[in-house]
C-alpha cells in the first residue's frame, strides 16, 4: 500500500516539472515574439524616412499605421510663370503605393513649359508618374517666355536702268523690313541682268551694297537669290555690325549666331562677280519696354546746357545735347554718363538713353588765360598720336623743333615731314578711304569729307583738299598724290566745290552768294559762292584749315610746289609768306580762325587718321593735327609764350 502511495506522488511531481517547464517555454516565445514585433516596427518607421510630412513622435499608433504605407506629394511654391496642380487633390495630399497620379499645368501668357520634375527626375512628356515607394514625392516646374518666330523681311528691286547702278530707296521693294538708306559701289544692270536684279563687282574691282536699317534688329540667317556670272567663282561676302561671312554663291545661306546689327553689306571681290536678285533677313525686332528714363545735370560753371526734348524721356530715346559756354569759355567736355555723343554741330552732340539713370558732365575752360594754354584746340578723347612701328615715337619725332616759333619753326616741321614715301594717284582708291578715313567708333562706316561718318561702300572719289590747280601739280608725286591731302568725297558735291578758295560766305540765298541744293541732308552746312570762296559744315573746317597748313609747310620749292596760304593777311598781326610761292590757297582770315578757334577742334577722327596715314603709307605726320597750337606759334606776330614743346 506504501508503495503504491510512492509511485503516485512521483508521477505527480513528474507531471508537475513538465508542465513549469512548458509555462517558461511559451512565456519565453511570447516575450521573444514581442520583442521581435516592436524592432519590427522601428525599422518599419526608420526606413520611411518621412518623420517631417507624416506626423510627429506624439501622433497615435493608429495615424502611423495610416500613413506608412502611403507616400506623399508635394508641389514646390517657388515655381513662377505658370502653375502645377495634382488632378483631383491638393498639394500635401498622400496616395497608397502603386497609385497613379497626374498633373495639371498652366502657364501664364507669352510664358510655356520647359520642365516639370519629380524629384529631379522628369515627367514633362507624361504629365504623371507612380507613386512607389514610402516617400515625399517634390513636383518642380519650370517655365520660360516663348520665343517669338524669327521674321522674314524681305529686300528685292525694281525700276533698275541699264549701265552702272548707285541703288537709292527708290530702287528698293521692302517686305516685313524698314531700312533708312542704302549705298552701293560697283553695281550694274547689264544684258544678263533684268530690272530687278544686278550684278555685283567688275573683273579689275570688287563692289558692295549696304542697307541700314531703322532700328537695330537681332538676325540668325541671311538668304540671297544669287546666281554665277560667266565663269566666275562668285565669292560673297555678308557683313553685319562685328562679323562677316564669305561663301560660294551656291551656298546662298548665312547663318549667324543672332547677331545685333544696324546694317547689312554685300559684297564681292574682283573677277568674283554675281547677280543679286532676292534677299531674305531672319530676325527678332529688340524688345522695347516701356521705361521711363531720367537725366540729371551735374553742376556746371562758366555754361551751360540745354537738352532736347526737354521732358518726357523714355529708355532707348535719342536726345540733343548742346553746350552753351559763357563769354570767353569754351566748351571742354560733355558726356553722358561719362560717354562721348555724336557729333551733330559745333557744341552740340545727340546720345541715345541706355540706362534708366543718367547724368550730364560738361566742363568749360576759359580761353586764353596764358599764352601757353592750348588745350581748347583739342577735342579728341579716345585716340591719341602714336607712331606705330615707326623708327621714333611721337616725342622724338618732334624733338629737332623744341623752343622753335615763328619761320624758324616752319621750316623745321618742313624739314621733319618732307621726303615722305610717294605713292600713285591711280594707285589709291575706294578701299584706301575705307581704311585711312574708318571711324573710330563705328569700324562699319567711313568719313567722308564735308559729309561726316557714312556706311562703307558708299562710293566716293579724290577731292584734293588744297586744289591741285592751285599749284599746277595735278596728280603727280608727291603733291598730286599727298594721303594727308586727298580725302574721299561725293562726286557732285566735289564738282561743285572744284577749285574754290575756302572761307566764309553770306548765308542768304536772296543774294548771289547762296546756299547750294545738297543730294542729301548730311551735306546741308555747306555754302557756296560760286564767285570767291567754298565754306565746309562747321565739324570741317579745322579738318580743312589744319590740312592747308599742312600743304603750305610741307612744300616748300626745291623741285617741288611752293606753296602759302593766301588771301587776307593782315600783316600788323600775321607773318605772310606768300612772296614767292607758286601757288596759293586761302582766304587766310577765316582758316586761320578755323585752325585757332573752337569752332572744330582736333578729333578722334583726324588724330587716328593721322596715325594711319603715317604708319601704313607715308611715314610722314601733318604736325597742325599732334600740336594744332604750332599755327599760332608761326604766324602770330603778338605771340610771346613758348617755343614749340613749351620750351
Amino acid at each position: 500500500m506504501k508503495k503504491k502511495l510512492l509511485v503516485s506522488l512521483s508521477l505527480i511531481a513528474i507531471l508537475l516539472s513538465s508542465c513549469q517547464t512548458k509555462l517558461e517555454n511559451s512565456s519565453s516565445s511570447i516575450n521573444s515574439s514581442l520583442e521581435s514585433s516592436s524592432t519590427s516596427s522601428s525599422t518599419s518607421l526608420e526606413s520611411s524616412n518621412i518623420s517631417s510630412v507624416i506626423s510627429s513622435s506624439s501622433t497615435s499608433s493608429s495615424t502611423s499605421s495610416s500613413t506608412s504605407l502611403k507616400g506623399q506629394v508635394v508641389i514646390l511654391d517657388t515655381i513662377e510663370h505658370g502653375q502645377v496642380s495634382i488632378k483631383g487633390y491638393e498639394s500635401g495630399s498622400y496616395f497608397e503605393i502603386g497609385t497613379t497620379i497626374y498633373l495639371e499645368v498652366q502657364a501664364d501668357i507669352n510664358y510655356e513649359l520647359t520642365s516639370l520634375t519629380v524629384n529631379d527626375v522628369s515627367i514633362k512628356d507624361s504629365l504623371s508618374f507612380k507613386i512607389e515607394e514610402v516617400m515625399t514625392y517634390f513636383i518642380d516646374a519650370k517655365f520660360t517666355k516663348k520665343k517669338e518666330e524669327a521674321k522674314v523681311g524681305t529686300i528685292s528691286f525694281t525700276n533698275l536702268n541699264n549701265g552702272s547702278l548707285n541703288l537709292s530707296l527708290d530702287n528698293l521693294v521692302l517686305d516685313n523690313l524698314e531700312v533708312s538708306s542704302v549705298y552701293s559701289s560697283n553695281c550694274f544692270c547689264d544684258d544678263e541682268s533684268s530690272f530687278d536684279e544686278f550684278r555685283l563687282s567688275v573683273s579689275k574691282s570688287g563692289g558692295n551694297v549696304t542697307f541700314n536699317f531703322a532700328d537695330e534688329i537681332t538676325v540668325s540667317k541671311v538668304e540671297i537669290d544669287m546666281r554665277q556670272y560667266h565663269e566666275d567663282n562668285s565669292l560673297v561676302t555678308v557683313s553685319l555690325s562685328s562679323s562677316s561671312l564669305s561663301q560660294n554663291y551656291q551656298d546662298n545661306v548665312f547663318e549667324f549666331d543672332n547677331e545685333v546689327t544696324s546694317s547689312l553689306q554685300i559684297s564681292s571681290s574682283a573677277k568674283n562677280r554675281v547677280i543679286i536678285s532676292n534677299i531674305y533677313i531672319y530676325f527678332e525686332e529688340e524688345e522695347i519696354v516701356p521705361t521711363p528714363a531720367y537725366i540729371d545735370v551735374n553742376p556746371i560753371e562758366f555754361g551751360k546746357v540745354s537738352i532736347s526734348p526737354s521732358s518726357n524721356w523714355m529708355l532707348g530715346d535719342t536726345i540733343t545735347i548742346k553746350a552753351i559756354p559763357d563769354e570767353g569759355y569754351y566748351l571742354s567736355s560733355l558726356t553722358l554718363n561719362g560717354q562721348v555723343g555724336k557729333y551733330i554741330s559745333l557744341n552740340t552732340y545727340s546720345f541715345k538713353l541706355k540706362e534708366v539713370n543718367n547724368i550730364v558732365d560738361a566742363s568749360f575752360k576759359l580761353k586764353g588765360q596764358s599764352q601757353n594754354d592750348f588745350s581748347y584746340l583739342y577735342a579728341n578723347t579716345a585716340i591719341f598720336p602714336d607712331r606705330g612701328n615707326q623708327n621714333v615715337d611721337i616725342d622724338s619725332y618732334y624733338e629737332p623743333i623744341r623752343g622753335l616759333k615763328g619761320e624758324e619753326l616752319k621750316k623745321g616741321l618742313h624739314e621733319i615731314i618732307d621726303d615722305h614715301v610717294e605713292f600713285s594717284y591711280d594707285d589709291l582708291g575706294q578701299s584706301d578711304w575705307e581704311y585711312v578715313d574708318e571711324d573710330p567708333f563705328n569700324s562699319n562706316n567711313f568719313y567722308v569729307t564735308y559729309q561726316g561718318s557714312t556706311p562703307k561702300g558708299y562710293k566716293v572719289n579724290k577731292e584734293h583738299t588744297w586744289a591741285k590747280s592751285h599749284g599746277n601739280f595735278g596728280e603727280s608725286k608727291p603733291a598730286g598724290s599727298d594721303l594727308h591731302n586727298l580725302r574721299g568725297a561725293y562726286t557732285s558735291l566735289n564738282s561743285t566745290r572744284g577749285n574754290l578758295d575756302f572761307g566764309e560766305v553770306e548765308h542768304n540765298s536772296l543774294t548771289s552768294v547762296m546756299k547750294y541744293s545738297w543730294a542729301s541732308d548730311d551735306m546741308e552746312g555747306n555754302y557756296v559762292d560760286h564767285s570767291s570762296y567754298f565754306e565746309p559744315k562747321d565739324e570741317f573746317k579745322g579738318d580743312v584749315a589744319r590740312i592747308i597748313f599742312y600743304m603750305a609747310t610741307r612744300y616748300e620749292g626745291d623741285g617741288e610746289p611752293q606753296l602759302e596760304v593766301g588771301g587776307q593777311i593782315d600783316e600788323t598781326k600775321y607773318y605772310n609768306f606768300t612772296y614767292n610761292a607758286s601757288g596759293l590757297h586761302g582766304n587766310f582770315a577765316d582758316l586761320y580762325k578755323w585752325a585757332t578757334s573752337d569752332i572744330d577742334p582736333v578729333s578722334d577722327y583726324e588724330v587716328s587718321r593721322n596715325n594711319r596715314v603715317d604708319q601704313d603709307y607715308q611715314h610722314n605726320r601733318n604736325p597742325f593735327i599732334d600740336h594744332p597750337e604750332f599755327i599760332i606759334m608761326i604766324y602770330d606776330k603778338s605771340y610771346s609764350g613758348p617755343g614749340a614743346l613749351n620750351e
